[in-house]
């Protein structure tokens, strides 16, 4: 990640330890969480299952509603701005974490996630997530991926994976994204 600094909650951090089951440290500082992150580079780390999310409300998804998954701001902000332009309510998430509870937490027409959030497993690992939410609740959730990755294999894993749409981060991929999303509008298939 050169160039690139990543800020993470004291909470996250915490969830971190936990799932390598390590004991969380009084004071979290760069020394020990590199430890962790070294102890659980080679450890399959997975998320709580989605049955043990909290949740406080039925999903009935909102045609107005979508969440949006990236670690880069400038894509997060450059989305909201255009989506809010278009009458749609835009929530953000910058990690997997975050994404998923936002995600049980509201009801959601389409989740737009990078693939790389921020690891290209972690990508998989949330689309898979989210997958099983939405089957498990019914719901008519679509799945947005955007990547910059230039391999074709995952287009197929991702689609294979539960994704409605998988799109290319390149010349134009914003205003592929908002068509589609405009053709999948419910008020539109009126």
């Amino acid at each position: 990640m050169s160039g690139k600094t990543a800020q993470i909650s004291v909470e996250i951090l915490s969830e971190i330890f936990k799932m390598a089951k390590m004991a969380v440290p009084e004071e979290i500082s760069d020394e020990n969480l590199l430890a962790a992150l070294f102890e659980i580079k080679n450890k399959e780390v997975s998320i709580p299952p989605a049955e043990s999310f909290d949740e406080e409300q039925p999903f009935i998804p909102s045609s107005n509603n979508i969440l949006v998954i990236d670690d880069i701001g400038v894509v997060t902000y450059q989305l909201r701005i255009l989506l809010r332009n278009l009458g749609y309510s835009v929530s953000i998430a910058k990690d997997i974490f975050s994404g998923l509870n936002t995600f049980v937490k509201s009801n959601y027409a389409f989740v737009i996630m990078d693939l790389f959030v921020s690891t290209e497993q972690e990508g998989f690992t949330l689309l898979n997530e989210t997958k099983k939410i939405i089957t498990k609740n019914n719901l008519d959730t679509k799945i947005i991926v955007i990547t910059a990755s230039n391999k074709a294999e995952n287009r197929v894993k991702c689609l294979n994976g539960g994704a409605d749409i998988f799109l290319k981060k390149d010349t134009g991929w914003q205003d592929k994204l908002i068509e589609l999303i405009e053709n999948f509008r419910p008020d539109t298939l009126e």
